[in-house]
C-alpha cells in the first residue's frame, strides 16, 4: 500500500538538508582565521596600490589558485596548517617574505583546519 507524500511535510527537512550542507560564510572564516592565528601572516588577497604591505605569507587567494583542483590538495593544507612546514621549505620563495610556516594544532582544531582550507580552495 502506498502512502500519500504531503511535500509541504518534507520543506522542513529539505531546507534543513540545505543548511547543514551551506559552505560556512566568508566573515566565519575570516573570524576562524583571525582567532586561530591564520591572519597574522595571510590575507585573502594581495593588497592594492596604496594599501598597507603585503603579508609574509602568501595571501588565500595565491594559495587557492595553486593548489585548487589537485589530487590531495586538501588534505596536503590541512597537514600544513596543522604541522607547519620544514625550515628552509622552497615552496612559496621569491613569493612570500617567509617561506616557513610554524605548526598550529594547539591554534586550530584537524576538523576547523579543514573547513578553512576548503574555504581557500573554493576562492
Amino acid at each position: 500500500m502506498r502512502l500519500p507524500i504531503c511535500l509541504s511535510s518534507l520543506l522542513p527537512l529539505a531546507c534543513t538538508m540545505l543548511v547543514a550542507n551551506a559552505a560556512p560564510s566568508d566573515a566565519a572564516m575570516k573570524r576562524l582565521a583571525a582567532d586561530s592565528g591564520c591572519a597574522l601572516c595571510h590575507a585573502a588577497r594581495l593588497p592594492k596600490t596604496g594599501e598597507s604591505a603585503a603579508p609574509p605569507a602568501p595571501p588565500w587567494s595565491d594559495i587557492a589558485k595553486r593548489y585548487r583542483g589537485q589530487p590531495g590538495a586538501e588534505d596536503k593544507l590541512v597537514a600544513t596548517v596543522l604541522r607547519g612546514t620544514a625550515g628552509g621549505a622552497r615552496h612559496w620563495a621569491g613569493e612570500a617574505s617567509v617561506t616557513t610556516m610554524p605548526a598550529n594544532p594547539v591554534e586550530i582544531s584537524e576538523q576547523d583546519a579543514r573547513t578553512l582550507v576548503r574555504w581557500i580552495l573554493r576562492r
